[in-house]
Formats: structure tokens, sequence, C-alpha cells
């Protein structure tokens, strides 16, 4: 068994994953910005005891997946931090190691996200794919052949972070155009009043116009930035996880009607465009596979 741990900015998700993918059980905490080093280790140090005593079984490593990354030389948060800043004191993995007895990894929560849905989710079976997670902010990575591409020290790609021309000439990020935030923005600029939240903003697009105007407007940004992705890399997926992804179709088809005026005709023909299958599950289900697999290789390399 492995246990998996997904520090967010408001929550902190916890979960012990059987060898299938399955989670045996969870817990979730509200995450205190707040609290110290050594009190956020002894947190997480009792949701790794209270989930195995819930399964009756031990388990055999941690992944703790969060924002920004560990720089694999020094283990320290190298970036990131902000809504964590507690763990930019101390190595993570080693104080964590020590409290539990079991080896830790940390992931950036994007890296671990795509490797939850490329081991037990959308990716299974595909060489070559990008997961964008969408939500308060944008993330993400690239999977290629058996890994996700990061940096020579675990840098994580910044799929949000890529700039994009606006309709007035001005420069933006992409997750500034694309969040969650952005459709509740620009649905308000089309329509002059507000919305409940994304789910209604879902839930109206057949009579709503400035709804239908949103999604698609969005949809085509969206696609500008996996256009380039699949033009570069011939991708065979690109999947669209995180809050957002629970559009499902409502989003994903502006999105697959865009793409083609954007890409390589010949290289669009290999190419789905899918909804994550791992939900909010996928950041701890990856880091928790790729706890498995850093605690093998350090055994082997022993």
């Amino acid at each position: 068994m492995l246990l998996g741990i997904d520090i967010g900015g408001t929550a902190i998700k916890a979960g012990a994953v059987g060898g299938d993918g399955r989670v045996l059980a969870r817990k979730q905490i509200a995450f205190d910005r707040t609290l110290s080093f050594d009190a956020l280790i002894a947190r997480l140090s009792e949701l790794t005891e209270a989930l195995q005593k819930e399964t009756g079984e031990d388990a055999s490593a941690v992944g703790v997946c969060l924002p920004g990354f560990v720089d694999r030389l020094t283990g320290m948060l190298a970036d990131g931090g902000a809504n964590v800043p507690a763990l930019r004191e101390k190595p993570l993995a080693k104080y964590l190691s020590a409290a539990t007895r079991l080896p830790v990894h940390v992931e950036n929560d994007g890296v671990a996200a795509t490797v939850g849905e490329a081991s037990f989710g959308a990716g299974r079976g595909l060489r070559r794919f990008t997961l964008l997670t969408i939500g308060t902010g944008i993330g993400g990575a690239v999977f290629i052949d058996g890994s996700v591409v990061t940096g020579s020290r675990g840098e994580p790609p910044e799929i949000g972070a890529i700039m994009l021309r606006q309709e007035d000439g001005s420069a933006a990020s992409f997750e500034k155009l694309a969040c969650a935030g952005a459709f509740l923005e620009r649905y308000r600029r089309h329509s002059g009043r507000e919305i409940g939240g994304l789910p209604e903003l879902f839930q109206v697009l057949e009579n709503d116009e400035a709804a239908a105007r949103t999604v698609d407007e969005i949809g085509l940004v969206i696609a500008g930035v996996f256009a380039p992705l699949i033009n570069a890399l011939n991708l065979e997926a690109c999947i669209v996880g995180g809050g957002v992804a629970a559009a499902g179709e409502a989003l994903l088809k502006p999105i697959r009607t865009h793409l083609p005026s954007l890409t390589w005709p010949m290289l669009i023909r290999n190419t789905q465009v899918l909804q994550a299958a791992c939900g909010n599950d996928a950041g701890l289900l990856g880091v928790a596979w790729l706890a498995r697999k850093a605690a093998k290789f350090h055994a082997a390399a022993q």
C-alpha cells in the first residue's frame, strides 16, 4: 500500500492507494498557512498514521505533491511556495521521512496529476500527451514515452505562464485568460451581470448567448495553447483536468472545433481531446506511484 498527499492552498487531501490505483481510504483537513514547518510535519504524519490504521495495512512509501517544485539537489522547495510558506524552511521529504519512518517523495502537483492520468486515467496506454489542470490557476505537464518532461533539477513546465496575445494586442498569461475566474470575468463582460459559478455557467449554455460566447472564446484560448504543443510534439491526446474539466463536452467541444485551424492537418488527425478521468484524485494517485518508483530506485542503489 502507498500513501499520497496533495497539499493545496486551502486543503490537504490524503489517500491510501492500492497497487491497482484504487483509493482504499481518504482523509482531508483544512490547510492553515500560518502553521510552522514542524506543526505541518506533525499534521502530515498524523494523516499517514490515520490512513494506515483505517486500512489495517502498513504503507511502503509516501508521496507528497504541492505547488512549485523541490530542488532534487537540496531537497528544498525552490519555487511556488506562496501558498505553503512553511515548506520553504526545511527539506520536507527528509523531515517527514524521519517522522513516519517511511521513504518520502515530493513532486510538483501538475507533474503528479499527469502521472496519475498516465497510470490510472485518460492517459493510460498513450505514449505522448499533455494534461492541463484548470482551476484557480493552471498547471499540468507533458508526458513523453513513459515519463513527464521536467528540467534538470526537476523543474516542472509552467504551461500557465505561456504568454498569449489578447484582442486589444496586449499580452497576458494563459493562466489569466483561461483559469476558472477568467470564465466568470468574461461572462460578466459579455452579459453585464454576475453568475453563481462555473456549474451554473455550463448549465445555461444552450439558452444564454453570453455563456455560450464565453465558453467558445476560452475554448479558443485553450486550443491556442494545445496547438503548438501538438505541432511540436505530435501528441496523441490533449487532456483537460482540474475543476473546469467537470464541464465535460461543453468545454471539450469548442476546443475540438478550434484546433484544426491552428494545427498541422496531418498531426491533428492523430490527436484526441479528452476529459481527465481521475478527477481530484489525480495528484495523490500520481505522487503515490512516483513514491513507489523512487523507493524501489533507492533500494536498488543501496
